[in-house]
This record gives C-alpha cells, structure tokens and sequence, in this order.
C-alpha cells in the first residue's frame, strides 16, 4: 500500500482495519521502515518505473542510432529513427537517413501516429531523449493528436531503457555481423530484423510473449513425444537470425 500510494500511517492503518487487520500505527512504521520506506512526506512522487507500468499500454517510446555505412563515396554514417510500444515492445516504426533533417523527422513523426492508428495503438505519451536533432515542431505535431512528449533528463540513459536495449539488440544480434553497402541495404536489414522482432522473437519483459501475439490467448501446453516431433526452422537475413516452429 505504502508503494503504491502516499499514505501515511494512519491512513494505511485504517486501509488495514478494512481488511480486518487490527495493527497500531507505529507498527505500521516499524514495518515500512524495515522494508526501506520513508514516511509519506518523503515518499510523495511516484517513481519512474511505476509510472511507466501504470502508463505502458499509452506509452510510445523513440530513439536515434547510428551505423557505419559503406557507400560509393566511402564509409557514411546513418541515422536509425524507431518508435516501439512500450506495453507489446512492438516496434511501431524504424526508418534510416543520412540527413535526419527537421522536415525529415516531422515526416517520420507523421508516419508514426499512422502506423499507430492501423495497429490500433492510442499513445498518449511519447518519450525521447534531448537530442538536438528533434525538431520542437516534433512536438507539436505529436500535441496536436493528444499526444504529450516526455524527455528524458540528460545523461540518465536508463530512463529510456526499453530502447536502449532495443538499439543493443539490433546491433549484436543483427547490424554488427553485417557490411551495409548504401542506404537502402540498411533498410532491408532493418525491415527483416524489425519483421523478426515483432513476429518471431519472444520477449523476457512481457513473460516471454510475441510482440505480434501479446493480446492473444496463451494455449495450454500439450504433451508430445520429441521422439516424434517434427520442428521447422525459418531462417532471416541468410540465417543469421533464426525462429522455431512446430511443423505442420
């Protein structure tokens, strides 16, 4: 109660009573105090992660990476702009640029809420870090479809930790293994790996769901004989990546 709240003693003491607890309000503090809680004076403010848990089915979350490109001009970088869905760690959208100019980043803002509106996601908060390659008509854009924008605070990474992991497991399962020559090589990387993440690869934050699949119905599991079964395996970007299946 004490965690989810900003009860102090006597409230929690009478929210116990309820309960048909009968306990004093200093064992009440005996207890939150042994399990690290301060009195409610300086525990309002909800805490970043619950905040994110109660608001993760509204919440989209965006980054920008880089990666080393080869081109006939040489080694070029490129930037990464994605969006996932912090509830499903769908991700929504992923486009690559050698310009991430500001019209560039209004149009790919515009493509998100898009690609929101067909999956059926209705975001209420966008969060992002203070990069100054957002432009603030950004902003604007996401306020004018009811979306507010949340920045992160500078040098405080794990605030946004669900992409910063994203961007992890793209580069070492994906992006570090390959040569990129040009732009459009990229995005085909991209769209494969992005098509496996969303399809094929379950998630340890999610209990090890499907992105695709996270609204759906878990099956109980049936008992079969290995002996038997037959497993097919579909492999993506020349094997590099790989998912598992029972065969038909």
């Amino acid at each position: 109660m004490a965690r989810e709240n900003e009860w102090g003693y006597k409230r929690i003491q009478g929210e116990l009573k309820k309960l048909e607890i009968e306990i004093s309000k200093t064992s009440v503090a005996n207890i939150l105090i042994r399990n690290g809680l301060p009195p409610s004076p300086e525990r309002k403010g909800l805490p970043w992660r619950e905040f994110l848990s109660r608001h993760e089915g509204v919440f989209l979350c965006a980054d920008m990476f880089q990666k080393e490109v080869w081109t006939f001009r040489g080694l070029r970088t490129a930037y990464v702009f994605f969006v996932l869905h912090l509830q499903t760690r769908r991700v929504v959208f992923t486009n690559a640029t050698f310009s991430p100019t500001n019209d560039w980043l209004k149009q790919q803002t515009r493509h998100v809420l898009w690609e929101c509106e067909d999956l059926g996601i209705e975001p209420r908060f966008f969060l992002r870090d203070n990069d100054v390659l957002y432009p603030d008509d950004m902003d604007m854009i996401l306020k004018s479809s009811g979306v507010d924008t949340v920045k992160t605070p500078y040098q405080a990474p794990n605030a946004n930790s669900h992409s910063e992991r994203y961007v992890l497991s793209c580069k070492r399962g994906c992006l570090d293994h390959l040569l990129i020559f040009g732009l459009s090589h990229l995005q085909h990387v991209l769209n494969c790996y992005t098509a496996y993440f969303n399809s094929h690869r379950p998630h340890q934050g999610i209990n090890n769901k499907i992105p695709d699949e996270y609204n759906k119905k878990s099956k109980g599991g049936s008992k079969i004989s290995f002996k038997h079964a037959m497993v097919a395996r579909k492999d993506f970007l020349g094997g590099l990546l790989k998912s598992y299946r029972r065969a038909a």
